[in-house]
């Protein structure tokens, strides 16, 4: 798990390293036990393992369903407002949901799947949703949504085609088989947003709503329609209508405005 996430997690994606997530010292659970329970975790099906980092702080609202053995949820919650609202389908074996400290950001998952075997979702520090749904398809496949990511509601995020689509006079497949999906940091997806298999959406990037994207959207562009396609460029967003903070603007490789 960290050999993968190391190769994903960079300075773009959020600013701590797969190491530094991992080795935090951690409280160990089973999904079935009371302490889980008191969490706000349910768990049915298999067996989940369940690591927080402080086991005394409830996350939320959270129910697991495991298909498979060897499934792992982690929690870095030490700086968590409670404001998880999840249900999280695990119907492989040996995969990972891995949420680092969302702060007081309020995070709505109405539907995530992992389908098949050793796959990951990585959600990022401050990252919020308001009702997202996702399904992920193929071992060794996921997705990561980087720090202060904006989600709006009814946003569906897959990393496949769902069925494959062939040339039939050759038989040959045209579509290309599942990907991972990244979001880097201070993404904002718009309402009703579809991310089909989409490889990556670039740090600061707007996503139009109902827009469905598949393959790569650039960094700092706005990106609208169906199929998507970049409308603007040289822009980003900001969670306060007063304007980008520094912050948000370091967050994305800007220096700060100057004053005059």
């Amino acid at each position: 798990m960290e050999t993968r996430l190391a190769d994903i997690l960079d300075a773009r994606v959020t600013d701590i390293s797969a190491e530094a997530l991992l080795r935090r010292d951690f409280t160990l659970l089973s999904g079935r036990d009371e302490e889980a329970r008191q969490l706000g975790i349910v768990s049915v099906g298999e067996d989940v393992t369940v690591v927080v980092t402080d086991p005394t702080r409830r996350l939320g609202n959270v129910r697991v369903q495991a298909g498979g053995r060897g499934n792992l949820l982690f929690f870095d919650n030490l700086d968590w407002g409670g404001n998880l609202h999840a249900t999280i389908r695990m119907l492989g074996g040996d995969s990972a949901v891995l949420f680092n400290q969302i702060g007081d950001a309020y995070v709505a998952m109405q539907d995530i799947y992992l389908r098949s075997n050793h796959q990951f979702l990585f959600w990022g520090a401050g990252a919020s949703a308001v009702g997202l749904s996702m399904e992920v398809e193929g071992d060794g496949a996921g997705v990561v949504v980087g720090d202060d990511a904006l989600v709006s509601g009814g946003v569906w995020i897959r990393n496949h085609d769902m069925h494959a689509i062939h040339d039939l006079a050759t038989g040959a497949r045209l579509d290309r088989p599942p990907v991972t999906t990244v979001l880097e940091r201070h993404v904002w997806l718009g309402q009703d947003a579809m991310l089909l298999n989409t490889e990556r959406v670039g740090m600061g990037a707007i996503v139009g709503a109902r827009a469905l994207v598949k393959g790569v959207v650039p960094p700092r562009v706005v990106a609208a329609g169906t199929p998507a396609r970049v409308i603007r460029e040289g822009v980003s967003w900001g969670r306060s209508a007063q304007g980008m903070t520094v912050a948000e603007r370091a967050a994305i490789g800007l220096a700060p405005l100057s004053a005059g």
